[in-house]
């Protein structure tokens, strides 16, 4: 499970890993300011959040559009042109006067950041090694889990010191940046990934759907989505609710859950080829349930801290090893594969915010940790053992099971 012969030359890596900072940073630059966008326009916090809806749901649903693109097209390309439409988006946004002018501009620029992590990732499945491949993808999640951290605390800060405007300035800035690097790294043929048979969208994407191992990483990764990052964005709310705890301070605790994703991105390199994918997921698992256990049955706020740091450190173990696959379920269409892949755990966190939701209206935000607790192990277990079973039907074994 190599790479393939004729794939293309090493990936600008830094450039990639800035893009899905900035994107990732874009995507998360509105969850502490959401006050002071209220107090600009004129409307709500509640209305103000129309600003986080608009750039999820157009991230999400054009998913459907990049990965064909990125394959049709080429994916630096792609990525490149997108950054150029996610730089205007983000100075537009810099520069609205109004509720709606500023939703729009989320819109684009949701629209057009969706198509840079996965896209990213295809990019790397195309030119590095399957068996070094987790630590690099590891090395791009370092990227966009500081993005998603800057996001929430560098956006806030800004908004209190300067102005919330300065902040959308500063990523149009960094997506022109990084642009006009690529398109430099393009003229000079760096990059370029491997050309694919001209092929209608819905044909890939039937093809893709057509892998047996493929359904098996989509539906994983949907129902990890659901019971793990879903449950794990309740965490403020919980602990503010469950303890008093200010929003300021619940909010400084969740952030250590993307503190657990960067130690994991440090320890990565050392710990993937010792104990191989099987042990990852099945250590991915025990590690969210002991995490979730910690938020649900807690008799403090504190024991928040090494819960968030745990389960961090045990979902982006978990989660390396799925993107890793999804970069390989369908290498004839990659790009196709990974966009599907990234819309399945959009559409599964979705769908498990709404369920959390419904929850936090009816019962106690314990229950969500509770049932993530106890459901984590069982996909875990069950998705190693059918990982352990694929990996030995491949010859040569791309990692020690």
């Amino acid at each position: 499970m190599s790479t393939p012969a004729g794939a293309a030359a090493k990936p600008p890596l830094l450039l990639l890993g800035l893009a899905a900072f900035a994107s990732m940073a874009a995507m998360r630059a509105c969850d502490s300011m959401l006050p002071a966008l209220g107090n600009t326009f004129g409307v709500s916090t509640g209305a103000a959040a129309q600003t986080m809806a608009a750039f999820a749901i157009a991230y999400g649903l054009l998913q459907l559009v990049h990965g064909p693109l990125g394959d049709r097209h080429g994916k630096l390309k792609v990525i490149a042109a997108v950054c150029v439409v996610c730089a205007l988006a983000n100075l537009g946004m810099a520069f609205s006067q109004t509720l709606p002018q500023a939703v729009a501009w989320r819109v684009a620029a949701g629209a057009a950041g969706g198509g840079i992590v996965p896209l990213a990732m295809a990019l790397i499945g195309d030119t590095v090694a399957y068996e070094r491949r987790q630590v690099v993808l590891t090395q791009l999640s370092l990227a966009t889990t500081a993005g998603m951290i800057a996001g929430q605390w560098l956006g806030g800060l800004l908004a209190e010191a300067m102005s919330w405007r300065w902040v959308f300035v500063g990523l149009s800035g960094l997506f022109a940046a990084v642009s006009v690097a690529l398109w430099r790294g393009l003229r000079r043929g760096h990059g370029l990934s491997p050309q694919v048979q001209p092929q209608a969208s819905w044909q890939r994407m039937r093809g893709v759907w057509q892998q047996p191992w493929a359904r098996v990483v989509m539906a994983t990764v949907a129902l990890e989505g659901a019971l793990a990052f879903a449950a794990f964005s309740f965490v403020p709310v919980h602990l503010h609710q469950r303890f008093g705890l200010s929003l300021g301070a619940a909010g400084a605790v969740m952030a250590l859950y993307g503190v657990g994703g960067l130690a994991w991105g440090l320890c990565a390199r050392w710990l993937v080829p010792r104990l191989g994918e099987r042990r990852l997921v099945l250590g991915g698992g025990t590690l969210l349930a002991l995490g979730c256990a910690a938020l649900a049955f807690a008799p403090a706020w504190g024991w928040a801290v090494p819960g968030c740091l745990v389960g961090g450190f045990g979902v982006y173990m978990l989660h390396s090893t799925l993107q890793t696959h999804a970069t390989q379920m369908a290498p004839q269409a990659r790009g196709t594969a990974v966009s599907l892949f990234a819309l399945c755990l959009f559409a599964g966190q979705s769908a498990g915010v709404a369920t959390g939701a419904w929850v936090l209206d009816h019962g106690s935000t314990a229950w969500l940790f509770g049932v993530a607790m106890v459901l984590l192990p069982v996909l875990t277990t069950g998705f190693a053992a059918l990982l352990q079973a694929h990996l030995r039907s491949q010859s040569p074994s791309p990692l020690p099971r």
